[in-house]
Formats: C-alpha cells, sequence, structure tokens
C-alpha cells in the first residue's frame, strides 16, 4: 500500500501509550489541590494563557477521571473550582 509523503507507518510498540496534552501538569496539580481540599473552599487556577472554557473543560475530564465531581466558576484572570458535595 502506498502512503503520501505525509502519511506514513510506524510499529505501535513506538506509539505513546497515554495522552498527556497541555493541561497535563497543571490538571495533576489541580487534582491534588481537589483532594487535600476542605470542605466549603475552592482552588483558584489562574487562567494565564487558557481560556476559563479550555481549562474547565480540562479540569473536569481530570476530574471525571478520578470519580470527582466538580463545580466551576470564573471571572477574568481565575477558574475556581471546588468539589460537589451531597
Amino acid at each position: 500500500m502506498e502512503h503520501s509523503a505525509r502519511v506514513e507507518s510506524v510499529p505501535i510498540s513506538d506509539m505513546q501509550h497515554s495522552r498527556r496534552g497541555k493541561h497535563f501538569a497543571l490538571m495533576q496539580e489541580v487534582l491534588k489541590g481537589l483532594a487535600d481540599l476542605p470542605s466549603q473552599s475552592a482552588l483558584k487556577v489562574p487562567l494565564g494563557m487558557y481560556s476559563a472554557k479550555d481549562l474547565r473543560s480540562a479540569v473536569i475530564r481530570a476530574a471525571s477521571s478520578k470519580q470527582i465531581e466538580v463545580a466551576s466558576r470564573s471571572d477574568e484572570k481565575n477558574l475556581y473550582v471546588w468539589k460537589k458535595y451531597p
């Protein structure tokens, strides 16, 4: 089978086995913060170079993967995240 100049085959063993997106390190920090977070408190995460929408999505994905329900709110500079309690 011929491939174009942009497409090539590679062994599966050479591929990365986990996805570490651009938010990975920050999400690890957020998950650690959520684990240590007292009730009735929120984490304040500076938006920096990220949009609130992108950062919120990344936080919700990361928290969901650990079965943590979160809520969030944002302003112009920060995203605030807290654990939902029943």
